[in-house]
């Protein structure tokens, strides 16, 4: 007999079988027994949540000659014919596949056949987001009016793509992520059937990286059982999985309050050199930042051990939540990019700086105690005040319509050995003014503004290699540009804006400052 995977022989069959979505059972069921259906439902949800097989325990349940409290009874003619996929009146469309016009346009011409054997047509259209904006339009036509005998059941993960106007003309069902006790009730009831053996730890595991979503869960299960040759252990699901053993992530964490850059650079080449997944790395880390602030709060049911302990223990309250923010935010970042290991790394990076916000620039470069840096600040500051003010007098739309079209170049770079630390730190700035001399680059916050400009040399070079010119950069906040800048529109239009001498200024920079004064800030400046 051809073997079956774990998911298919497992899917439910009926509304009983159905795990973590209660209310949603609940009400379809209420709905078949007070016959109170709709036309059109839509189920939304994260995949592997239960929303394709809920549609078809919905279609088969509205057609089953014997229901019983709102479910099938999978005995009768009409339910035999659907399991054996002969039922013609419950027809299963993949809008990823048949995503056109010309396809709704078939379904709109024989929709008004009336069934030929159950009470309703139902048809399913799975993955409906992926329709085309035409295929949509000529779908909404037939979800206005259709024959009382047709109900629709559009599924999708991502609901967001799908037009305002197909909505509103659904009832709307949002599956959520299936919690950790019942698809641990779920896999046990698989794992007895099938006699697997497998480690409590394990099978943890398989949860966490299953993200809520039962058929993963249950994918992940059969392909271990496969993998083993006798007990399925923890480290069996982090090879499969791609994850990586709590010890990484407590060291990996470790390292990020001891501001060791290098280390992470070092484990994230290991783990991409071992095909290691980013966005289970990333939720890991989630939930042992998630353990920390529960045991900080002496709230964590469970007992951690001493070096765990230790960790949190070093970390105090408020970096924690910090950490917790950030990991969400990079998984957001991961699951949006290809560069998944530079975001990984430049995060880091970023998250440690600003965790170290409050140190200041003597802190981050080579300190040098011979000279008067406040004064040094001044003439940088004034310096950069007229460069602005050249940029935006000899700016043009056309120029900066240029270097937009070429800033997206820069992921590029994340890549490169040489420039992927400072390609990363440039990915949070955008031209906003640009001449055939120079660009201004603004930075949405302080902390990514100061750092670029402790690289300033290498900053300059890449922006250079990218737009194959030799420009003069200006690295400023959002917020300082937003207080400069209506300055220097009304000057513009009072007629009062006009070039001034940068290299008269630098001149006197080098006859009324010492040496080591312009060796610190010789890349600020370019006094080559």
């Amino acid at each position: 007999m051809e073997y079956q995977t774990l998911y298919r022989k497992y899917r439910p069959s009926n509304f009983e079988n159905v795990f973590g979505q209660d209310s949603i059972v609940k009400t379809l069921k209420n709905m078949i027994i007070k016959n109170k259906l709709c036309h059109a439902y839509l189920f939304t949800g994260p995949r592997g949540t239960g929303k394709t097989s809920c549609a078809k325990i919905l279609a088969k349940a509205v057609n089953c000659l014997n229901n019983k409290d709102g479910d099938a009874c999978n005995k009768c003619e009409n339910c035999l014919t659907y399991i054996k996929n002969s039922n013609p009146d419950i027809i299963e469309i993949d809008a990823a596949s048949n995503n056109g016009v010309d396809e709704i346009r078939e379904l709109k011409s024989k929709i008004n056949l009336v069934p030929s054997m159950s009470k309703y047509k139902v048809y399913i259209i799975d993955e409906v987001h992926m329709l085309s904006i035409g295929a949509f339009n000529a779908l909404l036509k037939t979800l206005e009016e259709p024959p009382e005998y047709v109900i629709f059941i559009l599924a999708t993960t991502e609901p967001q793509k799908i037009p305002a106007t197909i909505i509103s003309r659904c009832q709307r069902f949002d599956f959520k992520r299936i919690s950790e006790s019942n698809m641990k009730k779920c896999l046990k009831n698989i794992i007895k059937k099938e006699k697997i053996d497998i480690n409590e730890d394990a099978l943890d595991e398989i949860i966490l990286n299953s993200n809520g979503g039962m058929r993963d869960a249950i994918g992940f299960l059969d392909q271990a059982s496969n993998y083993c040759d006798s007990t399925i252990k923890k480290e069996d699901i982090e090879e499969l999985s791609g994850s990586v053993s709590d010890k990484d992530i407590t060291n990996i964490i470790d390292e990020i309050f001891n501001k060791n850059y290098k280390y992470i650079f070092n484990k994230s080449e290991e783990w991409e050199n071992s095909s290691k997944d980013y966005l289970i790395i990333c939720q890991k880390m989630i939930k042992f930042v998630e353990k920390g602030i529960l045991y900080k709060k002496g709230v964590l049911p469970e007992k951690i051990n001493n070096d765990v302990e230790k960790i949190y223990n070093k970390i105090n309250d408020i970096n924690l939540f910090k950490l917790f923010d950030n990991l969400n935010e990079l998984y957001s970042k991961i699951v949006n990019t290809s560069q998944k290991k530079n975001v990984f790394e430049i995060n880091f990076i970023y998250f440690i700086d600003l965790i170290n916000a409050n140190v200041s620039r003597e802190t981050l470069v080579e300190k040098k105690e011979d000279f008067p840096r406040e004064t040094s600040n001044k003439l940088i500051e004034e310096l950069k005040r007229i460069r602005i003010n050249n940029i935006v007098c000899e700016s043009s739309k056309e120029e900066l319509s240029k270097i937009n079209s070429l800033w997206n170049k820069l992921s590029d770079y994340l890549t490169n050995k040489k420039y992927k630390l400072i390609a990363g730190i440039l990915m949070n700035a955008h031209p906003v003014a640009a001449s055939k001399k120079g660009i201004i680059f603004v930075f949405l916050e302080e902390i990514m503004q100061k750092r670029a400009e402790e690289e300033y040399d290498i900053c300059r070079e890449l922006v250079n290699d990218i737009f194959k010119n030799k420009y003069k950069i200006v690295l400023i906040t959002e917020e300082y540009w937003s207080l400069e800048r209506p300055k220097y529109i009304k000057k513009y239009k009072n007629g009062e804006l006009k070039l001034e001498n940068e290299e008269e200024f630098t001149r006197k920079i080098k006859e009324s400052t010492n040496k080591s004064e312009i060796n610190e800030f010789a890349e600020l400046i370019e006094m080559e």
